[in-house]
């Protein structure tokens, strides 16, 4: 699939995915440590870090092995994890929700429902990739319908953000830094998902993430998903877990009155 692959050579491409081990290898550390503690977010991290800790072994295998199979699991792993990235961030959004009800349940089911389709037809066009001998990195119809899909999933998301940003003064401190952290990551994933979108249009193999340019890989791929990753990370350590009480979802730390002690703390809401 390359012509350079499997001569021994480490390239700048491979230098990246050697970072991508190291810094993906932390996330993952850091994704159990939330599912341990119960925070949000170890999903989501944890399995994009899994995605590309095994892209980037893949991507390391072929300096000495130019196989199909190796190409697969780097073209497979490349084209997952923007949706987990988008799922993170409605996450800290649906978090908020349950602290202060702004939105109805539906907001974040539909997105859900829609990424199942969205898998359906990146399943079908995978299927009928493997099946061609020439142009398998290509755009598609299928990954050019499964591109369009994301594309709405991601608008939905920003729309869903602005929608909490405009009711931020009823928020407590804590879920105020989480509606920030979203509104910084939101331009940032902006960035990764017209990467994808630039490929599947111009079908200009530069863009392409397996086998096009490594600076703009690094710049519009790697660079965005590091940084939403280290900055729901930071945020998410700070935000105290979410517990139940005959009913009601309650931060473990958290109430909007002073108690006597003085500390305020997150009112106890039911759940929407």
């Amino acid at each position: 699939m390359n012509d350079q692959a499997g001569d021994g050579v480490f390239r700048y491409r491979d230098g990246i995915a050697v970072a991508q081990v190291v810094y993906f290898f932390v996330a993952l550390l850091a994704a159990c440590y939330f599912r341990w503690t119960r925070r949000i977010g170890w999903f989501c991290i944890g399995v994009l870090a899994i995605f590309r800790l095994v892209g980037a072994g893949c991507m390391l295998g072929t300096i000495h092995n130019d196989t199909d199979g190796l190409w697969a699991g780097v073209f497979v792993c490349e084209s997952l994890g923007v949706l987990l990235a988008i799922f993170l961030l409605l996450e800290i959004l649906e978090r908020i929700n349950k602290v202060v009800p702004v939105a109805r349940r539906w907001v974040f089911i539909v997105p859900q429902v829609v990424t199942w389709i969205d898998i359906g037809i990146s399943i079908a066009g995978f299927v009928v990739v493997k099946q061609k001998d020439h142009g398998q990195l290509l755009p598609t119809p299928y990954s050019r319908a499964g591109i369009a899909i994301l594309f709405a999933i991601y608008l939905w998301m920003a729309g869903t953000f602005v929608f909490f940003w405009l009711r931020r003064a009823n928020y407590p401190v804590v879920e105020h830094r989480a509606v920030r952290c979203v509104g910084v990551c939101v331009p940032i994933l902006a960035i990764r998902v017209v990467y994808s979108l630039i490929f599947v249009i111009t079908a200009d193999m530069t863009w392409n993430a397996v086998k096009g340019d490594s600076t703009a890989y690094l710049v519009m791929t790697m660079l965005p998903e590091v940084a939403i990753v280290a900055i729901t990370g930071v945020v998410i350590m700070q935000m105290p877990p979410l517990g139940r009480r005959k009913g009601v979802e309650v931060s473990d730390e958290s109430n909007d009155r002073p108690d006597k002690y003085g500390t305020r703390r997150s009112e106890s809401i039911p759940l929407v």
